[in-house]
């Protein structure tokens, strides 16, 4: 029998919870907050964008929620949705992650424009958590089978099933790596864009270049 897409499954309500909470977060600090806040802060922790209160307060938690109403959707849509209940747990842990991510992201908004006199400290708290967040994707990239939405999607990966599944694993280790050095940068207040995004280009470029590999094999 025909499997009937569920949109709230256990996983869907705890990331609505979190967005929920964000959402309840930002108009209870929304009368502390200046008229202007910093929505983008730079490599040494000063804030190099602005915005109004008004819609500064509620981007991420606006984005948030529109992520998780398109994570069911894309998966409806999926050519190869029917992969999707051979790593749902995975799936769910991923999702679960990046919400969880926005949240963190979120809080530093907040956090860092009520006490801009610890601005300095940015740096270390997004690159340790973009860096953790790598990690726990690193533990489940490896559990993802074929499809087109989540993943490490090149032509040759998208093209064989085979090649998908072992360079999904090599990606998986990389992320953990690279997660890991930008944990230790950010604890270390090593703050550059050319190691960040270093980092960044390292973790993509080499599973991608071994996909390519390993398919003309």
């Amino acid at each position: 029998m025909k499997k009937t897409f569920k949109f709230f499954t256990g996983s869907r309500l705890i990331q609505m919870a979190i967005v929920t909470a964000m959402f309840i977060t930002g108009f209870i600090v929304y009368p502390y907050l200046p008229e202007t806040i910093p929505v983008h802060w730079n490599f040494e922790g000063q804030p190099d964008n602005f915005g109004p209160k008004t819609i500064g307060t509620f981007i991420f938690p606006l984005v948030s929620l529109a992520v998780v109403i398109l994570f069911p959707i894309f998966q409806s849509i999926d050519p190869k949705k029917e992969n999707y209940e051979k790593f749902k747990n995975a799936w769910s842990a991923i999702q679960l992650t990046l919400i969880t991510l926005f949240a963190y992201f979120y809080g530093a908004q907040l956090y860092f424009t009520l006490n801009p006199e610890q601005s300095y400290l940015m740096g270390t708290y997004m690159t340790a958590g973009i860096g953790a967040t790598f990690v726990i994707l690193g533990n489940y990239i490896s559990k993802i089978r074929h499809n087109y939405f989540v993943g490490l999607r090149t032509p040759w990966t998208l093209n064989d099933p085979e090649v998908w599944n072992k360079s999904q694993r090599l990606t998986g280790w990389t992320f953990v790596i690279g997660g890991l050095a930008l944990i230790f940068s950010g604890i270390g207040n090593i703050f550059h864009p050319y190691i960040f995004f270093g980092i960044i280009i390292v973790m993509v470029l080499l599973p991608t270049v071994y996909s390519y590999i390993i398919s003309k094999k």
